[in-house]
């Protein structure tokens, strides 16, 4: 599956897109964040996301559905915000 990172959660990852892999948000998120302790860091807080953070599943925010727990397939497209803010 296809991961999409944004704003500072990119640069943490050394890029903008990578390769996923895993049944559930939670796996994949954990699969990417395996060697990236800054990168899990700004994701999760303990075994939660973080509060600010987005995760979207082919277009849908991954909280409408099951949170961390939302079923993923290979050809699924999930997208990572990191919290925004500004005026």
């Amino acid at each position: 599956m296809k991961i999409k990172l944004f704003g500072n959660l990119r640069q943490m990852a050394g890029n903008s897109e990578q390769e996923g892999s895993g049944t559930t948000v939670r796996e994949v998120l954990t699969n990417l964040c395996a060697d990236n302790q800054p990168l899990q860091a700004a994701i999760f807080d303990g075994s939660k996301l973080r509060v600010h953070v987005r995760v979207i599943v082919n277009g849908r925010d991954s909280e409408l559905a099951q949170g961390l727990e939302t079923a993923v397939a290979n050809n699924d497209q999930i997208a990572i915000f990191p919290p925004i803010a500004g005026g």
